[in-house]
């Protein structure tokens, strides 16, 4: 245990001193002691009143300091343990105050209920999303959790879902969508989406975009203004190997409609150069005037081969496609603005 060398003086029971209405009404406590004799009870009063509060605090400075409280005369050295015994572990009692720190402060100040009432949960509109990073946030327009992102080019915060093509269900985009439909729009307002576009690689020049409309690629159309993706009209297909070429598909790109080729052939209907019953032509009961052969022939006949290539059919519909249904393209995003997703 520390040792406390500030001791009280005259406190046992029946001490020698005034009571405490005697000190108090005593004229000499205002003026202080003037010439002449002094007696003993008024100054064991003032000597005990000194003594007892000091040697209080000397004993406190010993209990949470942990440090001996020397008779040595050391100013310095008693302030530097007062010091330490204050912030050892203070019982704060009441009602006391601290100074409110600012939002975005992540040090170890002190919080007070105006800080958390301000800060948890954190809810912040897409028009004003903090500009450092204090955390994890909550965005209000789409009620999602959006992190602080910093790479080499976007810093500040995103949606998870940033630059994923979504399925939209309204006529027209969320607060936090932005139509897929090859629109121009501000690097600088959305610069969330344009940041995802060039970390992922995705970023062609006008050219080559105009000349793969479809793809899932962006365009650096100018200074201010990039191209976003035209996904209508798009059915999605994943990258790996490209079961029509065997080539791996590339991210974003497009692919033209195809038809799965059918070949074959048939042999026309024609008079034949028969030998014996052992090819012969009849009508079908069950088809009209459809013909077909009784067994195949096995000697030469007038009638010629016929090729059969759908390849070659005049098309009838851009695309082989399954029954399906249309929704609204959107691409997120995640700026401000009426019309993105995040």
């Amino acid at each position: 245990m520390a040792i406390n060398q500030i001791l009280p003086f005259g406190t046992v029971p029946g001490a020698n001193v005034l009571t405490p209405a005697d000190y108090q009404a005593l004229a000499a406590r205002l003026g202080g002691f003037s010439a002449g004799t002094a007696k003993s009870k008024e100054l064991n009063t003032v000597w005990r009143q000194a003594s007892f509060v000091t040697a209080m605090i000397a004993q406190y400075i010993a209990d949470k300091s942990g440090q001996d409280v020397l008779d040595n005369g050391d100013l310095a050295a008693l302030q530097a343990k007062f010091v330490a015994a204050l912030a050892a572990s203070p019982a704060l009692t009441g009602v006391p105050t601290a100074p409110t720190p600012d939002a975005s402060d992540k040090s170890t100040r002190i919080a007070t209920t105006a800080f958390v009432s301000g800060n948890f949960p954190r809810i912040y509109p897409i028009a004003a999303l903090p500009t450092q990073d204090i955390g994890p946030i909550i965005v209000a327009e789409c009620a999602e959790v959006w992190t602080w992102s910093s790479t080499q080019y976007f810093k500040g915060y995103r949606s998870p879902l940033c630059g994923r093509p979504l399925d939209g269900h309204t006529s027209l985009p969320l607060a936090s969508e932005v139509d897929a439909i090859g629109g121009l729009i501000s690097k600088t307002a959305y610069a969330a989406l344009w940041g995802y576009a060039q970390e992922q690689g995705l970023v062609k020049t006008e050219a080559v975009w105009q000349a793969n409309r479809g793809t899932h690629w962006f365009s650096d159309y100018s200074a201010s203004e990039f191209r976003v993706p035209d996904l209508r009209d798009m059915f999605r297909r994943f990258t790996g190997t490209d079961a029509d070429t065997a080539n791996a598909r590339a991210l974003g790109a497009a692919q033209r409609d195809a038809l799965q080729n059918i070949t074959g052939s048939f042999a026309s209907i024609g008079s034949v150069t028969s030998v014996g019953n052992c090819c012969r032509r009849r009508n079908s009961p069950r088809s009209g005037n459809a013909q077909f052969w009784d067994s195949a022939p096995t000697v030469p006949y007038n009638g010629s081969l016929q090729q059969r290539d759908v390849r070659r059919e005049p098309s009838r519909a851009p695309e082989t496609r399954p029954l399906n249904t249309a929704f609204h393209p959107a691409n997120p995003c995640l700026m401000p603005h009426s019309c993105i997703r995040g």
